[in-house]
C-alpha cells in the first residue's frame, strides 16, 4: 500500500448509515486498545467558529509554551491538515502507517451486526491513535456534525466548548434550534467545564439543563464573560484582559475570541499552566485561519471565507455591513444543494452595494454544489450565473477596480479548490 491508496481507502468508505450511535465507534476503538484514553484534549462543537475557536487556542496554547494536536474538518489543501502538530500536518508516511494498523481491524468489523467504520469514523480514529503513539500536551478536537452521536464524542476531555446554536444539517440533528442544541450539549460529561457562546434563548436553556443534570460547571457568553470589540477588552469572573486585537476579520470572531479566551483560562488553572496576559495578546493578534475572510489580495481586495450555512452567510453579511458600507462587493458564491441556498443567496443579494455571482465547482463526492435550474424566479434576477467558477472570477477581476472588494464564498469546499489556485 502506498499513500494515494491509503486515501482511497478512507474516502472509499461510506459516509452514513440510517441510524445514529456511537456502538460502532467504541467497538472499532476497542479493538485498537481504546487509544482515546490516552490522550487530554478539549471538545469542540457548534454551529459554526469551531475552526476559528480551535486556531485561536491553539496559538495561545503554543506561545505559552505547549505541544498542541489538533483535529479539524475539512481540509483545504491536503488530508494531512486534518491531524496536525503546532501548526504542522503530519507525514504521508503517518498516514500510511496508521491507514495499514487499522485496515485488518476495518475488514473484521465490515463482517459484524454493526458493520464497519464510517469514513469520518476512521479518521477519528487515526487521530487517536496518532496522539496516543505520539503525545502531546493538549489535542484540540472538532466534532464533525452534531455532537451526541458524533465519532468524536468518546473520550472525556478536560472542557467541552460548544460556540453557537444555528440552522444547518437540520436532516440530521432536527428542525428546531432547541433539537440542534441538544445534539450540540451530547458533547457535555459529568463534572466537566462547559464553555459556550450560545446566545439563542431556547438552545441555550437545553445546554443549561444538560449542563445541570450532569453537574457541569457552565460558563455562558455574555454572562460570565464577555469582550468588548470596541475597547479590546475582554474581562470574566477573575480576569481582566486589556489590549486584545484578534487576527482574524470578521464581526463574528469576536465571539469565537471570547469563547477561546474563556477556554484557555479555565483550562490554564485547571493544569496550572503558568501564562501571562502578554503572551495572549501576542498569541491572539498572530492568529491565522486559511479560509476564513481570509485576506490573499490588497487591490482589489480579495478575500476568502468558508461560510457555508445560513448562520455563516448572515455572519458574512454583517461583516459586510460594518467594514466596507460604500464600497462595491463582488460576491463570487458556490454552494452545496443540501443546504438552505436560496436563504443563504436571500441575505447577500439584500445588500446594496453587492453585486453577486452564482457558480459551480466539483463538490465532494455525492454532493452537488447549487445549479442555476434550481434557483426560483424571484432571486434569479437579482444573480448573475456562469458555472465555470474560473471565468466567472475572471470577469468579476475585469471589471473589479482597485478600491473594491471580492469575496469567494458559500462552501468550504469550494474554498479548498479556489485557494491554491489563488495563492501560487
Amino acid at each position: 500500500m502506498d499513500y494515494k491508496t491509503a486515501l482511497k481507502f478512507i474516502h472509499g468508505r461510506p459516509r452514513l448509515r440510517k441510524e445514529p450511535t456511537v456502538k460502532r465507534m467504541t467497538a472499532f476503538l476497542d479493538q485498537l486498545g481504546n487509544p482515546q484514553d490516552a490522550i487530554q484534549g478539549i471538545h469542540v462543537a457548534g454551529t459554526n467558529g469551531k475552526g476559528s475557536t480551535i486556531a485561536f487556542l491553539a496559538k495561545m496554547m503554543e506561545t505559552t509554551g505547549q505541544r498542541v494536536g489538533t483535529f479539524t474538518s475539512p481540509y483545504l489543501e491536503r488530508f494531512n491538515e486534518r491531524i496536525a502538530v503546532n501548526g504542522i500536518p503530519i507525514r504521508d508516511d503517518e498516514i500510511l502507517t496508521l491507514v495499514e494498523e487499522i485496515k485488518p481491524i476495518v475488514d473484521e468489523l465490515d463482517q459484524t451486526p454493526l458493520g464497519g467504520p464510517l469514513e469520518f469514523e476512521i479518521v477519528t480514529a487515526m487521530m487517536f491513535l496518532y496522539f496516543k503513539k505520539h503525545p502531546v500536551d493538549i489535542v484540540l478536537i472538532e466534532v464533525g456534525i452534531g455532537g451526541r452521536y458524533d465519532s468524536t464524542n468518546v473520550f472525556t476531555p478536560i472542557a467541552s466548548v460548544i460556540t453557537n446554536i444555528g440552522w444547518d444539517h437540520m436532516q440530521i440533528l432536527g428542525d428546531t434550534l432547541p433539537k440542534i442544541a441538544f445534539q450540540k450539549a451530547g458533547i457535555i460529561k459529568t463534572n466537566v467545564p462547559v464553555i459556550t457562546g450560545t446566545e439563542d434563548q431556547a438552545a441555550l436553556r437545553v445546554i443549561e439543563e444538560e449542563a445541570k443534570k450532569l453537574h457541569a460547571p457552565l460558563k455562558i457568553l455574555k454572562r460570565d464573560f464577555k469582550i468588548d470589540s470596541k475597547e479590546n477588552f475582554f474581562s470574566n469572573t477573575f480576569a481582566q484582559i486589556e489590549h486584545i486585537h484578534s487576527g482574524l476579520l470578521g464581526l463574528y470572531q469576536v465571539n469565537n475570541l471570547a469563547v477561546a479566551l474563556e477556554t484557555m483560562l479555565v483550562v490554564s488553572r485547571q493544569l496550572n499552566w503558568k501564562i501571562n496576559y502578554d503572551q495572549l495578546r501576542q498569541a491572539v493578534q498572530h492568529t491565522q485561519w486559511a479560509g476564513r475572510m481570509e485576506i490573499i489580495q490588497k487591490r482589489p481586495k480579495i478575500i476568502l471565507d468558508g461560510a457555508h450555512n445560513l448562520p455563516g452567510i448572515q455572519a458574512l453579511k454583517k461583516s459586510i455591513q460594518a467594514y466596507w458600507p460604500e464600497q462595491k462587493v463582488f460576491i463570487l458564491a458556490a454552494i452545496l444543494d443540501d443546504k438552505r441556498f436560496e436563504a443563504m443567496l436571500t441575505e447577500l443579494v439584500d445588500l446594496k452595494q453587492v453585486e453577486l455571482t452564482l457558480t459551480r465547482f466539483n463538490g465532494p463526492i455525492k454532493r452537488a454544489a447549487v445549479d442555476w435550474s434550481e434557483l426560483h424566479d424571484p432571486i434569479r434576477k437579482d444573480i448573475n450565473y456562469q458555472a465555470n467558477w474560473q471565468l466567472a472570477l475572471k470577469e468579476i477581476l475585469r471589471q473589479a477596480k482597485p478600491s473594491d472588494v471580492i469575496i469567494i464564498t458559500g462552501s468550504l469546499y469550494f474554498i479548498s479548490e479556489v485557494r491554491p489556485q489563488l495563492i501560487k
